[in-house]
């Protein structure tokens, strides 16, 4: 994108840190943490991490998934242009539950790969990625239909007057 007079310029860092929860490269990110999620805990839980500590291990990895950005954000100086979209998308996000169910949709996409190429078809891990996948759905379709009618709709660099390099 060219540079806009008098708007603010995002560098190359903190243009990926706002396409991570934005549309193609966002569910690329989602699919990757949900591929990773159960691997992950194999190896930091062993032979613990059976069974339905896997609805457990995937509530932290949520929690996680919250945290860890409110605390970048709060010890990396962004520009304004930057806090101001996330600022936005977490007002969408608290706003509407839709817009946060709809990133379960691509954990649990993640999830299915992971799980049909490992051969890992336990009960438990079934029923977390299809709970993923339904809920996820659920959340995508109510979000489409409330950004389509216009109610809501996440900034972007142009809406922002942010210049991209």
């Amino acid at each position: 994108m060219t540079k806009t007079a008098g708007a603010p310029e995002i560098g190359a860092i903190e243009r990926v840190l706002l396409k991570i929860s934005d549309g193609a490269f966002g569910a690329f990110y989602l699919v990757l943490i949900g591929f990773a999620t159960l691997p992950a805990m194999s190896l930091l839980l062993g032979d613990a991490g059976s069974g339905w500590i896997v609805a457990g291990f995937l509530l932290s990895v949520l929690l996680l998934l919250r945290i860890v950005p409110a605390v970048v954000r709060k010890l990396v100086p962004f520009s304004g242009a930057t806090r101001e979209a996330w600022a936005v998308r977490r007002r969408a996000a608290k706003r509407y539950d839709s817009y946060q169910w709809g990133k379960l949709l691509w954990i649990g996409v993640g999830l299915a790969i992971y799980i049909t190429a490992s051969g890992q078809f336990s009960p438990s891990r079934i029923v977390v990625c299809s709970t993923c996948l339904l809920a996820g759905t659920a959340g995508m379709v109510r979000w489409r239909a409330v950004s389509a009618n216009g109610k809501q709709a996440l900034p972007t660099e142009k809406a922002h007057g942010v210049a991209m390099r």
